[in-house]
């Protein structure tokens, strides 16, 4: 017990310190999967509370965390370790609605259709069940870059456009002002400029722009005040759409988003 609440105090100062330091920094933490046998009633297997005085639980109910990415690298069909059900539990334990994020490992050198699949299903489970904070944490990086074939389902797939860090409210929940910009044409694309009140303010851009009644979006480093894009665009050169619309917004290091502003040009 006093080294089970030694750990707690550790995680508790660590969160509160690096607030004083610089709010907008995230802490998190990647405990075991399973924080006791028995939760959910069907899961077996190490119990870390006992024997890594780890009382992961705890501090996810606390709060002392912004991301939480339980080790949950058990298949989908694996009963007594089962990811959704989890998962699941996990989710009931996020009292404070934090970032909830699973870790799931993916094996380098198995390279079947069969892990494939399991990596992809967990992405899409994870997203149906925590729609409000999408996200997964792979163990490890170096996996996927070791395995040509899975990197390109993925990528192909769940990974095929960028997306934003959701923001985390409890931090800061006040959104940046909106840019303000131009756009001009110049030959078959359309040039436009931004800038921001308060750059100091702004982690990200957004560009979003449409085509007939189709939208798409690029995420662009805080650094970058300019972009071009096409007037028409489409597979196919005598049914193309021309473009009719451009919005452009700003993101703060916490994930909060402005209201768009509509860049118009002639």
């Amino acid at each position: 017990d006093w080294r089970r609440e030694s750990v707690n105090k550790l995680i508790s100062r660590l969160y509160k310190d690096i607030k004083v330091e610089k709010p907008y920094v995230k802490f998190g933490l990647s405990p075991f999967g399973i924080w006791r046998p028995g939760y959910p009633e069907s899961i077996e297997g190490f119990d870390q509370y006992n024997q890594l005085y780890a009382d992961a639980k705890l501090w996810l109910n606390k709060g002392w965390i912004d991301y939480f990415s339980p080790q949950l690298y058990w298949g989908i069909k694996r009963y007594p370790q089962n990811f959704p059900e989890l998962l699941g539990w996990w989710a009931g334990e996020n009292t404070k609605k934090r970032h909830l994020w699973p870790g799931i490992s993916v094996g380098a050198r198995d390279t079947s259709d069969r892990n494939i699949d399991e990596t992809l299903n967990q992405i899409m489970i994870s997203r149906g069940m925590l729609p409000a904070s999408k996200g997964i944490v792979h163990w490890s990086i170096s996996s996927l870059i070791r395995n040509p074939k899975m990197a390109k389902s993925i990528l192909d797939g769940p990974y095929k456009k960028n997306a934003l860090v959701p923001p985390s409210p409890w931090l800061d929940n006040k959104a940046p002002e909106s840019p303000s910009g131009t756009a001009s044409l110049n030959g078959d694309s359309v040039r436009i400029n931004w800038s921001h009140p308060n750059e100091k303010d702004v982690f990200r851009w957004v560009v979003y722009y449409q085509y007939g009644t189709s939208w798409n979006y690029q995420i662009l480093d805080r650094k970058t005040r300019e972009m071009q894009i096409k007037r028409s665009a489409g597979n196919n050169p005598l049914k193309q759409e021309s473009l009719s619309k451009i919005l452009v917004s700003a993101v703060d290091r916490v994930g909060n988003e402005s209201a768009q502003r509509e860049l118009t040009w002639r």
